[in-house]
């Protein structure tokens, strides 16, 4: 087993640890890049960045974000337990026009706030606390059905299932937020980081075990790994479409500027949709608040094909 790098003592303070429950709760992947490990990662991201290009976005087809027909519109936003600039999340969601929130990193002030700027807009809600940074929420202007927090067996943090009465009909909602690249004491080691794909594909799979795979299903939020990661390419193969790729293979949704100067960025936030659903467009927003960007996806009823009936034969 590869052993565990401990350069720093600092990156091994995890402060207000509850580890019957929520252990280790993150103090977070990005705060703890002052060791060697992480300089090996920064790194890697600076020589991919100057390799790949500087380019923003690379657009696949023009996303449509306001279909005429009926239309489901969804947003995944980390907002940060640390309560980064909560006017500016507010006033986002507050404008974005969404039919379904799924909000990862929220507690009892985040939902305070939230409940106070939007419930007008968003009526019905599920928030559950899962110790500093696991708590999970779903705000939405549909009736919320059968909202069911699935508790972790392979990760640290539940997901929050609900079915949603939609346009569309009744939608399923699966919102989760997938292990950062810790260990148990909340360290960034390479241990961790070369487990964290396996973590992950087993978290998905065991969410998924949980749902109704025959009916619309939305699996959203932050899955700490990049459209090429386990979780989100066992979905794919299981014949969930990323919504993001779709319309932008380059832009990031997560960006950390370390200690020393070097901004880490990638794309952790995913909206995924399974084949009774087809998304006319997608994007990352821009919004300077929490480390993550929120990521929007606009979903319709898969068209069910023609059948020919009753075609006469031939003379």
């Amino acid at each position: 087993m590869i052993q565990s790098l401990h350069i720093d003592a600092v990156c091994c303070v995890v402060e207000g640890l509850d580890r019957a429950r929520d252990a280790p709760k993150l103090t977070r992947f990005y705060r703890i890049c002052d060791n060697a490990f992480m300089r090996f990662i920064s790194i890697t991201y600076v020589i991919v960045f100057l390799v790949s290009g500087c380019h923003h976005m690379d657009t696949v087809r023009a996303p449509i974000l306001a279909p005429a027909e009926p239309h489901l519109n969804v947003v995944t936003y980390n907002v940060n337990y640390e309560l980064d600039h909560p006017e500016a999340v507010t006033a986002f969601l507050s404008d974005c026009g969404a039919s379904v929130i799924c909000l990862q990193e929220t507690h009892a002030r985040w939902e305070a706030i939230l409940k106070a700027a939007l419930e007008e807009d968003y009526p019905y809600s599920a928030f559950h606390e899962w110790g500093q940074a696991g708590g999970v929420a779903v705000m939405s202007r549909h009736p919320l059905q059968n909202v069911r927090l699935l508790e972790p067996k392979a990760g640290w943090w539940p997901a929050l299932l609900v079915e949603v009465e939609t346009p569309l009909g009744s939608v399923q909602v699966l919102n989760v937020h997938l292990k950062p690249p810790l260990a148990a004491d909340g360290c960034v080691t390479v241990d961790a980081y070369c487990r964290a794909p396996d973590v992950h594909l087993r978290e998905v799979a065991g969410f998924l075990n949980e749902v109704d795979r025959d009916s619309p299903l939305v699996v959203a939020g932050d899955f700490n790994e990049n459209q090429t990661g386990k979780a989100v390419r066992w979905l794919q193969d299981e014949g969930f479409t990323d919504a993001l790729s779709i319309f932008d293979r380059r832009s990031k949704t997560w960006h950390w500027k370390t200690l020393w100067g070097i901004v880490l960025n990638d794309r952790f936030d995913h909206i995924l949709f399974n084949g009774a659903l087809l998304c006319t467009g997608a994007r990352v927003e821009n919004v300077t608040a929490s480390d993550h960007s929120p990521v929007r996806a606009v979903l319709v009823e898969m068209p069910r094909p023609v059948v020919a009936r009753d075609m006469p034969g031939p003379n």
